[in-house]
């Protein structure tokens, strides 16, 4: 029996030990808004997720291996919040897989972290943190002017392996994605590999932000490699009533003889009001493509984002766009709506 009893508390001990060195946590964001969305001449009063920021929930943590080395891990899922559905936002995010956010294990210590999985993209990264909406498909014209329609690929790779790390003032991030992962003897065995990077500088009220991201991306039958490159640079001021934004960005696509190039800037800034904030941003996209006309797109968006605690804000945002092509009609959207981050 005391053989028993010693074996059981040495047992206790043992879970006990391996909890505390073990770390894990269920954490997310929900956002629901309520507003009006009017594109291509037709318009919808809507009660939608992800106004300001898209609803997700993960499970993620880490555990203590000894000597300054750590395991991380974390899974993510998008979910819809009007409809209680996983995915982004509308109808066509309906087939995003469970964990589209990020769905990675990996090593850290004082040196940086290595993650291999899916993973979210450094030039995604550098356009939310430097616009005053965010990550915001539906009001900010960063996102608007960038992974709407412009970039290639999503915003989290697949099959990707990671390196991020601090030296002083400066952050690096790299990512590299291995594609579809094809065989030596396969048609275009490069197609869907991408290389994605970016630097981030801080001092005092000052931040400075550079980007880069390739990528080959497959498509038609028979098979056609587009080749693109993007590079976004951000620069960031904080006073002491206000954050100044700004970003020029170079998006450039070629498939075989043809080259698109898109050229853009965004200036924003959130003003201290009260409890909250006022949001403006303004943004414009010159579109360049061999044998056809340039075609320009001009982006507003203006909002009050008012904090009812450090966890739970609400917005009211006004977003306007617009192509200076014969016959354009300006796409609008206007919603209110509540965020709250777990």
């Amino acid at each position: 029996m005391k053989k028993i009893a010693l074996a059981a508390a040495i047992a206790a001990l043992t879970v006990g030990s391996a909890a505390h060195a073990q770390n894990a946590s269920l954490y997310g964001l929900t956002d629901m808004f309520v507003g009006q969305l009017k594109t291509g001449g037709a318009s919808a009063t809507v009660a939608d997720s992800g106004g300001m920021s898209t609803s997700y929930f993960g499970f993620g943590g880490s555990e203590d291996l000894g000597g300054g080395l750590k395991a991380v891990f974390a899974v993510e899922s998008f979910m819809r919040m009007d409809v209680g559905a996983g995915g982004r936002f509308g109808a066509g995010a309906t087939g995003d897989p469970l964990f589209t956010r990020n769905a990675y294990i990996g090593l850290e210590n004082a040196m940086g972290r290595v993650a291999f999985g899916r993973q979210t993209t450094p030039y995604f990264l550098s356009t939310i943190i430097y616009n005053p909406f965010g990550d915001s498909f539906v009001f900010s014209p960063a996102v608007q002017q960038s992974f709407r329609g412009y970039l290639l690929g999503d915003s989290g790779w697949n099959n990707s392996l990671s390196y991020g790390g601090k030296f002083g003032p400066v952050r690096a991030y790299l990512l590299y994605s291995l594609g579809l992962e094809r065989f030596d003897n396969a048609t275009n065995k490069n197609a869907g590999k991408a290389f994605g990077g970016n630097l981030d500088f801080s001092t005092g009220p000052l931040s400075l932000n550079a980007a880069y991201q390739t990528i080959d991306s497959a498509g038609g039958t028979p098979e056609v490699i587009t080749k693109q490159s993007a590079t976004l640079l951000s620069a960031a001021y904080n006073l002491s009533m206000a954050r100044l934004t700004g970003q020029y960005q170079q998006i450039k696509g070629e498939t075989g003889a043809s080259t698109k190039k898109d050229n853009g800037y965004q200036l924003g800034a959130s003003i201290k009001a009260g409890p909250g904030n006022v949001l403006v941003s303004v943004g414009n996209v010159k579109t360049t493509l061999t044998g056809a006309a340039d075609v320009k797109r001009d982006t507003f968006a203006v909002g009050y984002d008012y904090f009812l605690s450090k966890r739970t804000d609400v917005y009211a945002n006004y977003f306007e766009t617009k192509l200076n092509t014969a016959g354009a009609t300006k796409d609008t959207a206007i919603g209110v709506g509540v965020r709250h981050r777990f």
